[in-house]
Order: C-alpha cells, then structure tokens, then sequence
C-alpha cells in the first residue's frame, strides 16, 4: 500500500519519539515496514536523524515546514489582537490558549499537513505522535483492510472537546454550509450534532420551547390542560388543582437557551482524538474540505480562539464522509497523553509472537500478556494496570457511535441531513385521551 507513518516534532522531543518508534515497531511496523515521515519546521539535527533512523530498518524522511505554512501572516502576528487573544485564552485557563506554537501545531494540521510534498506523494497516512504507547500486536495491516471494506477514516478515542476553547467553531462551521448550497452532509454529522427540530408540527409555540423528545410530553400536558380549561370542560375544583399551577409555571417559564445552537442544531463537542489517526489523504486533500479550512482561516479562529485539529478534522470530515467510511480501531490499545483504550485479549487467531527483529525479541515478563476473555477482540495486548479505558468514560460521544453503528439510533439510516421525525399531533391527541380519563371529564 502506498502508505505512511507521520509525526510532526521537534528536535528537543527525540527522547519522546525514539519512545513512540520503539512502540509501534514492536507492535506493528517491524512486520509490515512502511515509512515514515518526520515533519518540523526548523531543520532536524544530525543527531536526531542518526537516533531516528537507527531505530527501523525501513525509509525515514525528514521534511521542513514552509515558513508561510507554520507561521500566521506577519500582519497577524504582530497586532495587538493577536498578543491580547492569547494572553485571554491564558488568562481564562484554556490550554495551551497562551502557547504561539500550539496554535500554530493546530492550524498545520487542520488543513495544511497534507500538502507537504513528502506526505501528498502517499494516499493513506498514520498519524504519530511522540512520547505514545501501543498496547496489542497489530497483526494485520490496517491500510490494506481498510482499502478492501471502503474505509477511508480510523480512530481510536472519541471525547468531547472543552466548550471555551471552540466557541464559535460551529458557528462557522454551519456559516459555510449556508454559503455553500448543495452541499451533501456526510452521515457521520449526525456523530456530533444534535438535532433540535425533531417535531412535525405547525404549532409555533411547540417549536419554540421543545427541541427534545423528553420535553414533550410537559410541554403537551400543559398546552392540553389549558386547552380544556378554555373549551369550558374543567370545573373550578379541577381547575384549581390541575391547571392554576400549570399557568403559574408557563408565565414564569423561560424559553430554553442552547451554547452552540444553529439551523436548529448543536454541536455535541464530540470529536475523533487526532493524534491517532489512519486516512486516506483525499479525505483532506479535496476541494470541500480545503475550501472549508481556508473558510475557517479567514474568521481567524485558529488564534482568536484555541481550535484544535481534532474538532476541525472532525466537523469538516463530516461535510463529505459516510458512517460506513468510518472505522473504530476497537482492538488497538493506544495511549496519549493520560488518555487510553485497551481492549481485552481474544481466544481466537491469536499466533505465537515472532520477531522480525533481534531488537524487538520479548523475553520474561515482556512475553506475558492479558487473559483472554471471551468477548475480548485484542492481538497480545498487555495492558497499563489500573487505568480507566476512556471509552467507558467517554459520554456521550462512544453511546452515540455504538448507537449509529449498531443501528438502533433513531436517525441512523437518514442522510447526513436532519429531517422532524415525532408527530406531535398523533402524541398529542393520545395523551389528551389519557389526561381526560384521568380527570374524569
């Protein structure tokens, strides 16, 4: 396969990389020998190279970042604005909100990585990072199988995003699918946005004030209790015990207020973690999406806010690509930062370890892995002791993508469009026949 790893670092980080190679070598690459492609921008140093190449047997090439690539426009960067954004994001505790470089990281690789000439010469690309742990043999090649079920996106963690670094992302986001009329959303939208116009309904008032399914029924019974106050069927007792509270309530209610809503929708923060990542480069590499990152650019989020790449790759990803596009790497055990998954080990297929090379020989402790389990799907794993798997934590982002891949969403089989799903009317005239038994009218 025309594949290649990829790690954007720096030269002070060699600890950290030569830590990330030892790992995916021993797991995965001293079978299948792809690339690699180290990318930073300012020259790597001989030593890094010598460590770096020292530690795989297969090509190594070391590219520099342009400086119109890496840097924000000189205008930018020297205005007061700037300076004034990212003292604020520091001073509001955002992280890494007062870090020039982290912003710069996040704008590359939302939309300018994949126009490196060393990377846009490969048609897939593993994301790296430094300083990460691999837990399970990998003894497939995960390029390959995806080509063959017409895969095009993988992941291994999905978590929500922190609400105050992406504040007007998805502003923007619904911003350019106005301006862009026929635009076909992708299916996987509905993996990070809520849909708030779930009511088939011409009542202005319902549409108004229930955006979701668990409102309703309130919503209706109030509306119903006043109906029949006023058709004159509820005599003053009734009244007094069913329906003075009920307009009390509704003339001291306030209409719902919603941090991110847009089109009658909301971002759910949701995200595809991107410091893992295995993709075809055309996911990025096309005219939607690029056109999307230069639109995102212009409104200048990436320093007046903290965008990060994985909300960025996520919401554009979902401007083109299909649930079925996408792959959940469940039997990866990976570990970023503090964040970790590990699957359990399975019975079945699971052959002998055999080195390809001397270096990565396991003896003692090392050659002793996890129990099998009986719903395990992992290859060897051997998982860190006593650490939370983020997918049991990661709410509500994980329910959301095993309700859509097990098809028991309640739009899974829509189109990347919303459409009013609940019939208020039919709701309605059932639950007004249940109140009137129950008052006895």
């Amino acid at each position: 396969m025309n594949a290649t790893f990829v790690m954007l670092t720096r030269n002070e980080e060699l600890d950290d990389v030569a830590h990330t190679i030892s790992s995916i070598e021993s797991h995965f690459n001293q079978w299948f020998q792809y690339p690699y492609v180290f990318l930073n921008n300012v020259p790597f140093t001989e030593e890094f190279k010598t460590k770096v190449k020292s530690m795989t047997t297969t090509e190594v090439e070391f590219g520099l970042i342009n400086e119109i690539d890496w840097n924000f426009p000189s205008g930018v960067k020297q205005s007061l604005l700037f300076k004034e954004s990212l003292i604020d994001q520091s001073d509001r505790g955002i992280m890494y909100g007062s870090l020039e470089s982290y912003h710069q990281m996040c704008r590359f690789y939302s939309g300018l990585f994949y126009k490196h000439p060393l990377v846009r010469k490969y048609e897939w690309y593993w994301r790296l990072e430094p300083d990460v742990d691999f837990f399970c043999d990998i003894s497939y090649d995960p390029f390959y199988e995806m080509s063959l079920a017409g895969k095009k996106y993988g992941f291994t963690i999905l978590i929500p995003e922190i609400y105050w670094s992406v504040p007007n992302l998805f502003r923007y986001t619904q911003s350019f699918i106005k301006e862009n009329k026929g635009l076909k959303l992708g299916s996987i939208w509905k993996l990070f946005t809520y849909n708030l116009n779930i009511m088939k309904t011409d009542d202005k008032e319902i549409q108004e004030w229930v955006h979701l399914q668990k409102d309703l029924e309130p919503k209706l019974r109030e509306k119903i209790l006043i109906d029949l106050y006023q058709e004159g069927k509820l005599d003053k007792t009734t009244f007094e015990e069913s329906v003075l509270d009920v307009i009390i309530n509704k003339a001291e209610s306030k209409k719902p207020l919603f941090e991110d809503k847009f089109n009658n929708q909301e971002y759910n923060l949701c995200h595809f973690w991107s410091n893992f990542e295995i993709a075809k480069i055309s996911v990025f590499d096309n005219d939607i999406y690029d056109s999307y990152f230069k639109y995102l650019e212009k409104n200048e989020g990436f320093w007046r806010e903290r965008w990060g790449d994985a909300p960025v790759h996520s919401l554009g990803l979902a401007l083109t690509l299909d649930f079925e596009e996408v792959h959940y790497f469940r039997d990866f055990g990976y570990r970023h930062s503090i964040l970790s998954h590990c699957p359990k080990n399975s019975y079945e297929n699971v052959s002998p370890y055999q080195e390809n090379d001397i270096k990565y020989r396991r003896k003692g402790i090392s050659s002793v892995y996890d129990k099998a389990t009986d719903n395990g799907i992992g290859c060897r794993c051997k998982c860190p002791w006593n650490t939370a798997d983020i997918e049991d934590f990661a709410f509500p982002c994980m329910d959301i993508w095993f309700e859509l891949a097990h098809e028991v969403h309640f739009e899974t089989n829509f189109d990347g469009e919303y459409h009013p799903s609940i019939d208020v009317n039919e709701i309605e005239a059932q639950l007004r026949e249940k109140i009137i038994e129950e008052l006895q009218i």
